[in-house]
């Protein structure tokens, strides 16, 4: 099964993506979590802060963009992943190591194939 993990992260730790040794910290901690969580990643990127999306609804034919987010929290989506396990408990385990998990929140998400539909 595949599970996506919505990687939400503190506004600290955008500003930690930056540079000096806080970055590399950040970065670091990244690194190593990836390599333990190894080939059980698929897919996956990073995102840039929430001040730079777009939300875009249609209404009656007609574009609505909105500057930012649609959600209002102090974490804002920061990434995601996509895991191949066996069950939604690996896929928890997987998660509980990671650094966002900490500071942020991840949520996880089983991904529901289209020729399932």
């Amino acid at each position: 099964m595949k599970v996506m993990m919505l990687i939400l992260e503190s506004p600290e730790d955008f500003d930690n993506r930056g540079g000096g040794p806080a970055a590399k910290a950040y970065w670091d901690q990244w690194k190593a979590y990836s390599q333990a969580v190894g080939d059980k990643v698929v897919g996956g990127n990073v995102l840039d802060r929430a001040e730079t999306a777009l939300t875009l609804r249609v209404r009656d034919g007609r574009r609505d963009v909105q500057d930012g987010p649609f959600a209002d929290s102090k974490e804002a989506l920061g990434g995601y992943m996509v895991f191949d396990v066996s069950s939604m408990d690996e896929a928890l385990e997987l998660a509980a190591s990671c650094p966002a998990a900490a500071n942020g929140a991840v949520e996880l998400r089983p991904i529901v194939p289209m020729d399932a539909v």
